[in-house]
């Protein structure tokens, strides 16, 4: 039962333009203020704070506070309240909504008005929508949160990639030198399957701490994902459809193909797990980007399916967060395809809700006309040298890997020299006139790969640089142009890429 209204009796024209003035200055104000007395009833409102109730500050004037705020507000505030009706400043935090359907983040404060015989004559009210605040403080702890991710995923995924070269590069010339077919498929196919397996799981945690080696080209946006859909339409139910809509005319994007299909490919087929009963898929490319404007293509992958809770939704990016049930998904799914985009300078946004499907919202970086130049010109003349023949020198911090990899290279025909930093190894580029291809790690002490290839072709402008990376990232200003200069492979590799890479500079 709502208790009866209060109204002012007292008409004094001094005290009517003080209100007035009161008034004007406050409704200028970017905050809701309020003043209630002890039995919570409101004397003053301004508009900011009436209009939250969908009200007037002059229909407040008088009402109980059971009479307009909402009951779960109520209850989420009593102890404050009653906090400050005791003589406390409070200040509090809250989730609330706005008469016009929104949901806000509120931080209120509460001031005790205070009489001089010590007695609460009641208390002011001001109250701050701080809604972006709280989602500008969540995105940078979630940005800080993968980035503490992604500098243990890289240390691991270096060390561990290593170890995987070593073995995958001693296991597969075993594999060719053993005549027996059994022993073959018994032991050495599954243990080489385990180390490319070993590989792929290494580039996951690069992707998602946004340190993978990429390799951006020149991507036609529609063309790929007509392409992946090709595919994706033999693995979808029949109960699921699959739509694509272009508008505009997209010019060329600068990503790692690879990667990019992948990510196509994980986003369409957590849609297809989010339609159970069926429903259907559209991807759709826009250009200008509707949200990034000119300097990126929109790719919008949208689905009919069971959408998103708000309390899943801020972890969905979360590397090994999964709703899905034991055996049917790792979790780093989401976590790759926001790892890849960030780190191609591009950006990805969700929206979803309950019953009502989801939206995943990318925008691609599209192709400098610099860029463009760059690609053309990073292919090198070859030479007459014959395959198999020439100098190699060897870089690598890694005793092992290096022997390893030196094995590959002799069993292919060329002369090696080692060297363990590229501290040793700069010099020798200038003393070994007979030096046909610089083969080097991309993270060792002291001198990076990527500074060493440079100083290496400055003094020798026709040798062939190949770089080896566990991932790619490194303190180096220059290094992302480095990129796509020098063929950079990952490591585990098989060795017939390590001599492609040579005999192609442009590999």
């Amino acid at each position: 039962m709502p208790r009866p209204s209060r109204t002012d009796t007292v008409d004094d024209p001094a005290s009517r333009r003080d209100d007035t003035l009161l008034r004007i200055i406050t409704d200028k104000l970017p905050i809701g203020i309020a003043y209630v007395d002890p039995d919570r009833f409101y004397s003053f409102a301004n508009q900011r704070f009436a209009a939250a109730y969908g009200l007037t500050p002059e229909s407040i004037v008088g009402k109980h506070a059971d009479e307009f705020i909402w009951q779960d507000t109520l209850e989420l505030g009593n102890p404050f309240f009653e906090a400050a009706y005791s003589g406390k400043a409070v200040d509090f935090i809250h989730p609330g909504r706005h008469a016009d359907g929104r949901q806000l983040t509120i931080r209120t404060f509460l001031r005790p008005d205070i009489s001089e015989d010590g007695r609460v004559a009641g208390f002011y009210v001001c109250s701050f929508n701080v809604t972006r605040e709280k989602e500008a403080e969540t995105a940078l702890l979630q940005a800080q949160k993968m980035d503490a991710v992604g500098q243990l995923a890289s240390g691991i995924a270096h060390d561990f990639n290593n170890l995987l070269a070593v073995i995958y590069g001693n296991l597969v010339p075993l594999r060719d030198l053993v005549g027996e077919a059994a022993i073959r498929e018994e032991y050495l196919e599954p243990s080489i399957h385990a180390v490319e397996q070993g590989a792929r799981l290494t580039g996951q945690l690069l992707a998602i701490a946004r340190r993978q080696p990429l390799r951006p080209e020149a991507i036609d946006v529609e063309a790929c994902v007509t392409d992946m859909l090709r595919l994706l339409r033999r693995t979808l139910r029949p109960d699921i459809s699959v739509g694509m809509e272009c508008r505009g005319v997209p010019p060329l994007a600068h990503l790692d193909r690879g990667q990019f299909e992948t990510a196509l490919l994980n986003l369409c087929l957590n849609a297809r797990d989010a339609m159970p009963q069926g429903g259907r898929i559209g991807i759709e490319i826009d250009y200008p980007s509707p949200r990034g404007g000119a300097d990126f293509v929109g790719v919008t992958i949208s689905d009919t399916g069971e959408g998103i809770g708000e309390e899943t939704l801020g972890q969905i990016f979360e590397p090994f967060f999964t709703t899905k049930g034991a055996g049917q998904g790792t979790g780093l799914g989401l976590s790759m395809v926001w790892g890849f985009i960030r780190q191609s300078a591009g950006t990805i946004a969700v929206d979803s809700s309950p019953g009502k499907g989801s939206r995943f919202m990318l925008d691609l970086p599209i192709l400098a006309a610099d860029a463009a130049s760059r690609q053309l010109s990073a292919a090198a003349a070859g030479d007459a040298t014959q395959p198999g023949q020439g100098l190699v020198l060897l870089v690598d911090d890694n005793h092992e890997l290096r022997r390893t990899i030196r094995r590959q290279l002799a069993g292919a025909g060329y002369s090696v020299i080692e060297a363990e930093s590229g501290e040793e190894a700069l010099p020798l580029v200038g003393a070994l006139d007979n030096l046909r291809a610089l083969v080097s790690d991309v993270v060792m002490p002291g001198m990076s790969g990527f500074s060493l290839a440079r100083e290496a072709v400055r003094l020798r402008p026709e040798l062939r640089v190949i770089l080896m990376t566990g991932f790619a990232e490194v303190d180096d200003a220059d290094a992302e142009t480095d990129r796509a200069a020098f063929p950079l492979l990952n490591k585990p590799f098989l060795p017939d890429k390590l001599i492609c890479a040579i005999e192609d500079s442009a590999a």
